[in-house]
């Protein structure tokens, strides 16, 4: 490990806790929720966590991409862990587009809610693997 390939690394893992916790606080700021709104933050959390594990893998981004499966398969090659998180990620990506264009959004609270879940799962998960690789992000 370099030591500024560390320092990408903890920004990665910072700015996916940072869309996560700007999610869960729309939730609480604004009425009604813009629900599609949090759910693309949900999206991106998930997105940016995992692409700190594949570069953490020292391993340059195979390809752009904002398709969480993909990007869990991917992950799935340094560990077999990460099979868990398949069924859990099947809507988030879906997000990244239907979230942020209009005007054909309509995401209820219960999508919301599994999203808020699904991207809490991956990013908790995520992260205690980039530890136990020796990179954490902590908050200033």
């Amino acid at each position: 490990m370099s030591g500024d390939n560390n320092i990408d690394i903890e920004k990665w893992i910072r700015y996916a806790q940072m869309d996560f916790d700007h999610a869960l606080k729309t939730t609480e700021a604004y009425y009604p929720v813009p629900i599609e709104i949090v759910c693309y933050h949900c999206q991106q959390s998930a997105e940016k966590i995992l692409k700190a594990y594949i570069i953490a893998k020292e391993e340059k981004l195979f390809k752009k991409t904002h398709d969480i499966e993909l990007l869990i398969n991917h992950c799935k090659k340094y560990s077999s862990e990460f099979n868990n998180l398949s069924e859990t990620c099947a809507l988030l990506t879906s997000y990244v587009v239907t979230a942020r264009y209009p005007p054909d959004i309509d995401l209820t609270e219960a999508e919301m809610k599994q999203a808020i879940k699904d991207a809490r799962q991956v990013l908790e998960f995520t992260k205690s693997k980039l530890k136990e690789m020796g990179y954490e992000y902590k908050p200033t």
